[in-house]
């Protein structure tokens, strides 16, 4: 069986579990926390793959890096530096789009998720999670009509700006958009944007290039 099958199937009976107790939301939230800091500190990849680390510690690493605390602390002196990178990230993922809490179902969230870093641990898929979290993220997006669309401009733009981006894109689509932004000086000015897998480029980046190969090919 080859990798891609194998993460589909933990991201399926995961998201099917969440389904069921109405949490796929929370877990969508802590797996996107965990992809994101696992991306921003690539020590922790490295630290999840060695296999002289206990199977205790790579759990605490995976839930604090997930956006949850644990109770305890890890040894001395034991990733510290590398924990202490995580904390207060991300930390407020619950509630989502400003919902209250709702205590009973925020334990219910916590609790499956916590039987899910283990089953990943004990069977030794760890490797997998990156993957994982991808086809859980697009098994979320599809069941809940949710597009996830990048926008790249040269400057950082302002929240309001964002918020028209999104209503222009959500009135074109009739889907939920949730926006990426990416900042990219290189695009000298203009954006691009990428939209259910399509690529439109209006960068001044682009331009110039075009312009300097009708150039080249008269």
């Amino acid at each position: 069986m080859n990798v891609g099958s194998i993460a589909t199937r933990y991201s399926r009976a995961l998201f099917e579990e969440a389904r069921a107790q109405s949490v796929d939301k929370y877990i969508y939230g802590y797996l996107g926390a965990l992809y994101d800091n696992m991306s921003v500190v690539p020590e922790a990849q490295r630290a999840l793959l060695n296999p002289r680390i206990k199977r205790e510690y790579k759990f605490k690493l995976l839930y604090v890096a997930s956006g949850l605390k644990t109770g305890d602390q890890m040894p001395k002196g034991f990733l510290d530096n590398l924990i202490a990178l995580f904390k207060g990230e991300k930390n407020n993922l619950i509630p989502i789009d400003g919902e209250e809490k709702n205590k009973n179902t925020e334990e219910k969230a916590a609790e499956l998720y916590q039987k899910f870093l283990w089953l990943v641990l004990k069977h030794e898929r760890i490797s997998l999670m990156r993957l994982i979290i991808l086809v859980y993220k697009e098994l979320y997006r599809e069941h809940h009509n949710i597009d996830h669309v990048m926008f790249a401009s040269a400057m950082e733009l302002d929240k309001s700006i964002e918020k028209k981006i999104t209503k222009k894109i959500h009135e074109k689509t009739g889907r939920e958009v949730e926006l990426e932004m990416f900042v990219r000086p290189e695009l000298i000015g203009g954006f691009w944007v990428v939209i259910g897998g399509k690529l439109y480029d209006y960068s001044y980046q682009t331009r110039l290039l075009n312009i300097r190969k009708s150039l080249w090919n008269k």
